[in-house]
């Protein structure tokens, strides 16, 4: 009788050990993540249709994306269904996830961003930060958050892409200056 309780616990004992390396390594993965981010994505089902797309280096960006001060994440991801790639954002301030691509058709952008192999966050304003991204069918496109989702804006040619932020007439209207950075009304 003992050395069947002795093997029953032998079982568990490596089972919940490996349950828990299988934890460990899960979050050693996705260590560029702050922790709360990764928690974030595990208690609200995020890895059942989605996964963190680490091909690209950063796969994380940090920034303003909707202007309340506190940092904001932007985090490609593909869809385990499709294999259709995206962006996920995720702001510090509410619980929405917001999914752009990966399935979910976006603007003339399409549902499946496999184009992307560039991306930066630039255009800053009085109210947020965006992201540009290196599309083939023009020479930039801007990702910004309107106060009520994300909405897009193709960049004309004529735009100096800098290392530094946009500058250009095409600037959304609702993305004006913050001090130090030029905006429309400066050119």
């Amino acid at each position: 009788m003992n050395a069947k309780l002795n093997q029953i616990t032998l079982i568990l004992s490596i089972f919940c050990a490996s349950v828990i390396a299988q934890d460990l390594l899960s979050a050693a993965n996705f260590q560029e993540l702050p922790n709360e981010v990764y928690q974030t994505l595990v208690t609200s089902d995020f890895f059942d249709s989605y996964d963190i797309f680490k091909q690209i280096d950063p796969f994380v960006k940090y920034a303003d994306f909707n202007g309340d001060g506190v940092t904001d994440f932007a985090i490609q991801i593909v869809n385990k269904n499709s294999n259709k790639r995206g962006i996920l954002f995720l702001h510090s301030n509410d619980e929405n996830q917001y999914i752009i691509g990966a399935g979910r058709n976006f603007a003339t952008l399409g549902d499946d961003f496999s184009w992307l192999d560039w991306w930066r966050i630039d255009a800053r304003t009085l109210m947020s930060e965006a992201l540009l991204l290196k599309h083939p069918d023009f020479p930039r496109s801007l990702v910004y958050f309107d106060g009520k989702r994300f909405q897009f804006k193709g960049m004309e040619s004529t735009i100096n892409y800098s290392e530094g932020p946009v500058y250009g007439l095409d600037i959304p209207q609702c993305l004006l200056k913050i001090p130090g950075h030029y905006s429309i009304h400066d050119l």
